[in-house]
């Protein structure tokens, strides 16, 4: 697991990485790739279903929600409405914004990519990364939300390596 972080004037930005050995990009990506399948992937997103537009494809609007909603503790749900912006399939990635939400979050734009990691090239893996460039969260320090996003990314990584039906290993390994 790896993780970077900075602040500028425009708010935070950073970047997780998880490690999926003996998985290429191309089988991971095949299993990612999916916009409207976050709850596939991320344990904390219960429900990610397509509002609008066409899935996989820029203008698509998805709603995901679950249980966590550290900007107001009182509403049962967190929620997002989050915009498609672009999609590369050659380059395993495609890049969202959310356009509403009741999880303290004004800006946020995000880059999700599958790429090969030449640390377990050897077996084969790859690695998930998670970039981002966000307003400060309501009810989140930078740290805390990029140590969140180290969580939801090492939780992709099992879920995509207990789909192959292989174990995950972690980066730092």
């Amino acid at each position: 697991m790896e993780s970077t972080m900075a602040q500028s004037k425009s708010g935070w930005e950073g970047r997780v990485t998880a490690r999926i050995r003996a998985a290429t990009p191309e089988q991971a990506w095949s299993l990612l790739k999916g916009f409207c399948s976050l709850h596939r992937w991320v344990p904390s997103v219960r429900t990610c279903h397509k509002l609008e537009g066409v899935e996989g494809e820029p203008g698509c609007v998805r709603y995901c929600g679950g249980p966590l909603n550290r900007s107001d503790p009182t509403q049962p749900t967190g929620w997002s409405k989050e915009r498609l912006l672009a999609v590369d399939p050659a380059g395993r990635s495609y890049t969202y914004e959310i356009v509403e939400t009741n999880k303290g979050f004004g800006r946020y734009r995000a880059t999700f990519a599958v790429a090969p990691d030449p640390g377990c090239a050897a077996e084969g893996g790859c690695c998930l990364m998670w970039s981002f460039a966000a307003d400060p969260v309501k009810g989140w320090t930078q740290q805390e939300f990029v140590a969140y996003l180290e969580k939801l990314a090492q939780g992709v990584a099992e879920r995509v390596e207990a789909e192959i039906g292989l174990g995950v290993a972690s980066a730092d390994e």
